[in-house]
């Protein structure tokens, strides 16, 4: 098989699959979204769908030129790779450690509450990297439009939180656009020539 199209292989599926998780996920989390019967399976969907673009991003970036004309673009897809990995433990937590009463809590308050917000600090970083870089030097107008979606995405995810809305009306699009942003960057992989193109700090 190709490597560029293993690659955006893995790097498809996983935007999808973080994508329909997420929106599988209750609107709120609560005690009472702990019960519904798409808890478990959003939150190993959307895991899953991320270990897959950990894997296969930093493949895309290394073989498409498309992806490679920006040095922000590359360090954002790498660490972005490594973040979308460390969610996945998090995920598994909440979807069988969180239902658990007074389990959750007990986490939280020691260690594991601090990496997981580093986590999700760094995997919010990396996203406004990754699309800032694909949106300003990207090889082709699919590319950059991923990467606006990405930082769309981002933008929403950041000030979400203080909106008055409940969460899920906010953060579930706004994972479904880093889904979809993310498909986009598989395709353009898939179809990319191998030829790169020298990386310029941008």
């Amino acid at each position: 098989m190709n490597l560029r199209v293993l690659a955006g292989g893995l790097v498809g599926a996983g935007g999808i699959l973080f994508a329909v998780g997420n929106v599988l996920h209750p609107l709120e989390h609560n005690e009472a979204a702990h019960s519904a019967p798409t808890w478990e399976a959003a939150h190993l969907v959307f895991a899953l769908g991320g270990l897959l673009i950990a894997a296969g991003l930093p493949l895309c970036v290394a073989l498409s030129r498309e992806l490679q004309a920006s040095k922000l673009a590359t360090v954002g897809a790498v660490v972005l790779a490594v973040a979308f990995a460390a969610l996945a433990p998090g995920a598994w937590f909440e979807a069988y450690v969180s239902p658990l009463h007074g389990a959750a809590e007990q986490v939280e308050a020691g260690g594991g509450g601090a990496v997981n917000a580093a986590a999700g600090m760094v995997w919010m970083a990396s996203l406004v990297a990754f699309g800032a870089g694909l949106a300003w030097r990207g090889g082709v107008r699919p590319v950059r439009l991923a990467g606006v979606a990405l930082l769309v995405a981002a933008v929403v995810l950041i000030l979400g939180p203080g909106l008055p809305v409940v969460e899920g009306l906010v953060i579930i699009p706004a994972t479904v656009v880093a889904g979809i942003g993310l498909l986009a960057v598989a395709v353009a992989t898939a179809r990319t020539s191998a030829e790169p193109v020298p990386a310029t700090v941008r």
